[in-house]
């Protein structure tokens, strides 16, 4: 039996007390901008590449720092991710409100702002949104926080 790892890049980008997420309408769910890191790529050019990828080809971003780092295992395809959430600015802003991720061309996806002070119940990994409002309260303080297998 195949088993495979990944390393994906999940992209926390907070404007104006709001964190820009993907939404899916299909499974109804937000989740954190990024994708896989590619092999040979760096994490820096891996936020760049993602952030082009999902926001247009001319946003840039500026790596700011590795936030928390967990495991995520999808049991029945074998697979086993390690998850780099970084904390990065972009370039843009309000503009991305319902811009459609042209990798999903069927309209399914699309960029979203959400108030963090009221991050909603479909944001995942929910039980990271708690620690995410308590650390950007603070100033994110902390860097690479090891948050092991969360949901």
């Amino acid at each position: 039996m195949d088993h495979h790892m990944f390393v994906r890049l999940r992209l926390v980008i907070i404007r104006d007390g709001q964190l820009l997420t993907s939404y899916t309408r299909k499974h109804n769910f937000y989740f954190y901008i990024g994708g896989h890191l590619e092999y040979g790529e760096t994490i820096a050019a891996g936020c760049a590449r993602e952030i082009r990828e999902e926001c247009g080809d001319d946003t840039e971003f500026t790596f700011k720092k590795i936030l928390y780092i967990r495991d995520y295992f999808v049991s029945n395809e074998n697979e086993h991710n390690v998850e780099l959430f970084i904390l990065g600015e972009i370039n843009k802003g309000p503009e991305l409100e319902g811009h459609h991720d042209p990798q999903h061309p069927d309209g399914s996806m699309w960029l979203s702002w959400l108030d963090l002070q009221h991050l909603p119940e479909n944001l995942y990994p929910h039980t990271l949104s708690s620690q995410l409002l308590a650390d950007y309260q603070q100033g994110f303080p902390n860097s690479g926080r090891y948050v092991g297998e969360i949901i």
